[in-house]
């Protein structure tokens, strides 16, 4: 028998098998298989990697086309967290499979190097500008190459962007300052979405704030993802030694992914001399910009009328992993002449779940379009979320649903409320 983690072993044996976790996996609402629910993915799996009745190449599906979400822990008796599983499932299979080597480029090249990074996305931003993106479309190349092809739409235009250094030439000198915060960017803001990292910026300072944007590099969620806990590792030790040379009171991001998974470097790291204790510094300090705005004091004063009705998708990562519910719905309940209402089922995935369209395309987009069939219940103008791939998910789903919806960051909406107060001045 090849021998598993403890952790994993003892992960699988929590579950009852009692059947509870079937009422919230968005996936089996859209499918209503069995082992697309946490009971039957968990009970193929023993059968792998405990009873050895079954050859692990045979449980790929069940352990790859879960959204790790979490949505069955909700009223799990037992407390069994679904997604720690799966990813240690995923680590065993790379072990005893290998890893492909798209995965070894991103994970130990593209990811760590945030200049490369930014590189490959120009390349991107090239077959915007040239056409080659939508030729491929009209001509069906893109659906050629399967799931992949088909979530290139979900992907928007790739914008100009100067990368880090462009942002960093935004931050205003605040005198007097309440905080001192890193802003970790992640690798999406500086190379697609520009102007979510200059609201950012901009919404940090109005609260005076002194900003400042390390060197920081991937967060290693992707990594873990596909079971690479050793890159993912790699990711966490980067940016931990680059952390302990910072003068700063807390780590911020608008990332609801990169927070909860920068707050999860003390669970990667547990058990590492070199690193437990560190990690343990790094992850107190880590705030999603919702909390940390609301825990220092939202700046009301200066915020400008937006008369439109607002909804809200929580993001996993964000009310499920990271229990914040609360703090985003404050913000946008602050700003004068929203309409706040509430999205029916807002914190069931909306099928983003990272790069999941690009490996499992109809099963993402019948999820996604549960939840535009909530939003589209809600009579909302705006539908806002804390989360970039949510965001894409949503603003393709509304796109396509040709919904007269605007979907925006949370950071981004702030943004602009202090701006109308501006413009009417």
């Amino acid at each position: 028998m090849t021998a598993v983690s403890k952790e994993l072993e003892a992960a699988l044996q929590r579950c009852n098998m009692c059947g509870f976790c079937l009422a919230h996996c968005p996936i089996y609402k859209v499918t209503g298989i069995e082992w697309t629910a946490a009971r039957g993915r968990i009970a193929l799996i023993n059968g792998a990697l405990l009873d050895e009745q079954l050859d692990i190449s045979e449980i790929k599906d069940p352990v790859y086309n879960c959204l790790t979400c979490n949505a069955c822990v909700d009223d799990c008796p037992g407390g069994v967290t679904t997604a720690d599983i799966i990813f240690g499932t995923r680590g065993e299979m790379l072990k005893r499979q290998g890893q492909p080597w798209i995965q070894k480029l991103l994970f130990n090249k593209v990811l760590p190097n945030p200049s490369l990074l930014h590189k490959a996305t120009r390349f991107l931003r090239l077959a915007d500008i040239t056409g080659l993106r939508t030729l491929g479309r009209k001509t069906g190349i893109t659906r050629l190459i399967g799931d992949f092809g088909k979530a290139e739409a979900v992907v928007p235009k790739v914008p100009s962007s100067g990368g880090v250094e462009a942002l960093r030439s935004l931050i205003k000198k605040v005198e007097k300052p309440k905080a001192k915060v890193a802003y970790f960017v992640g690798c999406h803001a500086p190379n697609l979405a520009p102007d979510v990292a200059a609201a950012t910026i901009r919404v940090l300072n109005k609260h005076q704030v002194d900003v400042t944007i390390p060197d920081f590099i991937c967060c290693g969620l992707p990594a873990t993802g596909y079971g690479d806990m050793a890159s993912a590792k790699n990711f966490a030790r980067t940016n931990i030694d680059l952390a302990k040379k910072l003068d700063v009171d807390a780590i911020v991001t608008p990332c609801a992914s990169c927070s909860s998974f920068l707050k999860d470097y003390v669970k990667l790291c547990a058990g590492d001399p070199e690193l437990e204790e560190k990690a343990k510094e790094f992850s107190a300090k880590v705030r999603d910009i919702s909390e940390f705005l609301v825990d220092i004091g939202l700046v009301t004063d200066g915020l400008g009328t937006i008369k439109k009705k607002v909804t809200f998708h929580d993001p996993c990562h964000l009310g499920r992993y990271q229990k914040i519910k609360e703090q985003p719905r404050t913000i946008l309940k602050s700003i004068p002449g929203v309409d706040f209402v509430e999205l029916p089922e807002s914190d069931m995935c909306c099928g983003a779940a990272g790069s999941y369209a690009f490996t499992h395309y109809d099963l993402s987009m019948k999820v996604r379009q549960r939840k535009m069939g909530n939003v589209e219940k809600t009579g909302a103008d705006i539908l806002v979320s804390s989360c970039p791939a949510c965001v894409m998910q949503l603003t393709s789903g509304v796109s396509q649903n040709k919904f007269p919806v605007r979907v925006y960051e949370i950071v981004k909406l702030l943004d602009e409320a202090y701006q109308a107060a501006k413009d009417n001045h």
